[in-house]
């Protein structure tokens, strides 16, 4: 039987963190809940109070929101693991790469404001501002402002200065002014790779154009006018405020709690903000009668006219509920001690978002259970949206199956993909497991079936010059690059590169977060298994996943992150 929540649950801080065990910090009204909303809530408290006991998250913040009313506001634990004060609806979390959604909207309100335009060059803002590109010349004459927001100019994920990985956080225009110095990893506007350069590039556009600090405009032009006293991306703000949680990461007795990302990462908000903002987001761009976020912006925002699940300073998922085609708008955000998971579905009206202190994979599954119970309870029980059963394959030629074998690079992924003895391929994202089978619709089409009975397609585009092949997923996080296969043939094999070969280490923070290795495999130098496909000057690499490798200076670099000898 279909359900609503119709009732308003704000909290009182009630308990403590007592020696025997872990208990919400605060605790929700519920008198007014209906029976089986209450008990969906209780499940998901349940689970939260688990999942951070046995991934030793120490403080969450959650917000439910249905029909534009906050239905449940509830903290748990401490801000710290000393002297920290409970949890509530006002404590301060970093959202961390939430803050490119709010990004998206800082930018389109300026393009409201006749400031800005998303499909002009962006040297029309910043005629001096160059980037290095190996596949043409004057990219940033290509590059736009929705190009940026929707991850598709080509740049890669950190700069050289002001990163996830320095110790030192510097100005924001000292960090904007390090992305020049970065290359391309694709061609302007040829494929989908996830990038915090790409925003912060666009919110230096925008105080140029607006005449005053990011943070600035945020405030005045969005957090403001929602009401949202506890949101700010100005630092100053933020490290003042005593009810604010302290970021946790493993290895780290100290979290840098300031981050050079201002417009990619900078924002810290509480659960009772992220409420309003997720009830703003429902209405299409309302709040209190008036229309902030015009129509024609909020459908530009979650649009998607760029093909793929990444709109502008947004993901979608696409689900199907008994009949019902539904969609679900999402950003995740991760780093610096901090998780935040916030999702929003038009269709049912219903938004949730997490807030915790410890980047662990069990924060990132809040909200998933209530969620589906919430859509299920609406729409009906969860389907396919289009059963495996329902597309025809075809038997691929021998020549195309080895094309497709071999290994395969994504962002945070090394898979492999083989072929059984009939011809019959398989996608192994993990070593050892038997992986799934990968179905071919045609000589560039295939797919997977995930857990969940969905259909992932895939498109194939052969190799282009120095760039390998490369499969483009519908969902733009599991795409792949080809790193190597059985029809590879042995590299050049250069005499100088043997003095680079060894291992590697990467800090963070001011210890090792990673080791590497630089070896030789087949004639080719590989760095931490990626092949480097291309060196373009003595020195200057190119990966199979289009990332520079830097051995030109006397620290190396790889995906600007300085290697040092170990």
């Amino acid at each position: 039987m279909a359900y609503t929540l119709n009732r308003r649950s704000f909290l009182a801080s009630t308990a403590a963190l007592p020696a025997v065990g872990l208990v919400p910090a605060s605790a929700a009204l519920a008198a007014a809940a209906p029976a089986g909303t209450a008990s969906l809530i209780d499940g998901e408290r349940s689970a939260i109070v688990s999942a951070m006991a046995g991934s030793r998250i120490g403080a969450t913040a959650v917000c439910l929101v249905q029909d534009g009313t906050p239905q449940w506001v509830e903290g748990f634990g401490h801000t710290s693991d000393v002297d920290g004060q409970a949890v509530d609806a006002r404590t301060l979390f970093s959202i961390q790469s939430t803050s490119k959604h709010f990004a998206a909207v800082a930018v389109l309100l300026a393009v409201q404001d006749g400031l800005l335009d998303l499909d002009a060059p962006i040297t029309r803002y910043l005629p001096a501002f160059t980037v290095n590109s190996r596949f043409e010349r004057a990219p940033q004459e290509r590059i736009t402002l929705r190009l940026l927001l929707a991850n598709r100019a080509g740049f890669t994920h950190e700069a050289p200065v002001g990163n996830n990985y320095e110790a030192a956080s510097p100005d924001f225009e000292t960090h904007v002014r390090s992305i020049e110095k970065t290359w391309l990893r694709f061609p302007v506007g040829e494929r989908y790779r996830y990038s915090n350069l790409g925003f912060d590039l666009a919110g230096h556009i925008l105080e140029r154009a607006v005449g005053m600090p990011y943070a600035q405009w945020l405030q005045t032009r969005l957090f403001a006018p929602l009401g949202m006293q506890d949101s700010t991306a100005d630092a100053a703000v933020h490290q003042a405020r005593a009810n604010r949680a302290r970021g946790l990461q493993e290895g780290h007795a100290e979290v840098p709690s300031v981050t050079p990302l201002l417009v990619s990462g900078g924002v810290w908000t509480s659960a009772r903000d992220m409420a309003t903002y997720l009830a703003f987001m429902l209405s299409g761009g309302r709040h209190a009668g008036r229309q902030l976020l015009a129509p024609a912006s909020w459908k530009q925002m979650h649009g998607f006219g760029l093909g793929g699940d990444y709109g502008l300073g947004v993901m979608r998922t696409e689900r199907r509920y008994g009949q019902n085609p539904v969609r679900l708008l999402h950003h995740r955000g991760g780093g610096f001690g901090f998780g935040c998971v916030f999702t929003y579905c038009v269709e049912a009206g219903v938004g949730f978002a997490a807030m915790f202190n410890r980047a662990t994979s069990a924060g990132y599954r809040f909200g998933d259970a209530l969620i589906d119970q919430l859509l299920a309870a609406r729409f009906g029980p969860r389907a396919p949206r289009l059963p495996a059963s329902a597309l025809a394959t075809i038997q691929p030629i021998p020549a195309r199956v080895r094309a497709f074998a071999g290994h395969w690079i994504g962002r945070n992924v090394r898979a492999q993909i083989r072929s059984d003895d009939e011809g019959r391929l398989h996608l192994h994202r993990t070593e050892g497991e038997p992986g799934v089978a990968l179905g071919v619709m045609d000589v560039d089409a295939v797919f997977t079936v995930d857990a969940e009975g969905e259909v992932v397609s895939y498109r194939y585009h052969a190799a282009t010059g120095d760039q390998p092949a490369h499969l483009e997923c519908a969902s733009g996080e599991e795409s792949l690059d080809h790193n190597d296969g059985p029809d590879l043939p042995r590299g050049p094999d250069t005499p100088q590169w043997e003095r680079w070969l060894g291992r590697y280490r990467i800090d963070q923070w001011g210890r090792s977060s990673m080791v590497v290795e630089v070896e030789r495999r087949s004639g080719w130098l590989y760095l931490d298994g990626t092949r480097l496909v291309v060196e373009t000057e003595p020195g200057l690499f190119f990966t199979s996943d289009g990332e520079a490798a830097d051995f030109r200076g006397p620290v190396p670099t790889w995906r600007n992150l300085r290697l040092q000898r170990v």
